[in-house]
Order: structure tokens, then C-alpha cells, then sequence
């Protein structure tokens, strides 16, 4: 499965909330992996979804303790 239904969402977080927030993504419907990194994000998340947009949104973004995400939709 390829394009708007596979993304990668690189998620920051605020001060020590990293932890949390990864346990919460984990348990999410749609969530194949959640991996917690060095770098300018503090996760990495692989998403498959019929709404990606909305999963990210109104799913992920909601979580207290999220600063920033970038979200990379897989083209092929």
C-alpha cells in the first residue's frame, strides 16, 4: 500500500513529555511503529490510515506535550 495512506510523522515534544507521548501514539489505531529518536525530532511515527490527515490532526497533534510535527506522506 503506497501514497495517501502511508506517512511518516516526525514529531517533537516538550521537555520530558517524549516518553508519554510515545506510550499514547503506540496504542493508536493506524500506528505500525513508533520509534523514539535523537535529532530535531523526538519521534518518529509510521503511519497506514484511510485519513492520514486526519489521524495526524485530530489524533496525534491533540496530545499534550506536542510542540511540532512534520508529516511525510509516502509517494512510491
Amino acid at each position: 500500500m503506497c501514497g495517501i495512506n502511508n506517512a511518516y510523522v516526525l514529531v517533537k515534544t516538550s521537555g520530558s513529555a517524549a516518553i508519554d507521548v510515545l506510550d499514547k501514539i503506540r496504542k493508536m489505531e493506524g500506528v505500525k511503529e513508533a520509534s523514539g529518536v535523537y535529532g530535531n525530532y523526538d519521534i518518529v511515527v509510521r503511519v497506514e490510515s484511510e485519513d492520514v490527515a486526519d489521524m495526524v490532526i485530530r489524533k496525534i497533534r491533540t496530545l499534550k506535550g506536542i510542540v511540532d510535527t512534520n508529516t511525510l506522506i509516502v509517494a512510491f
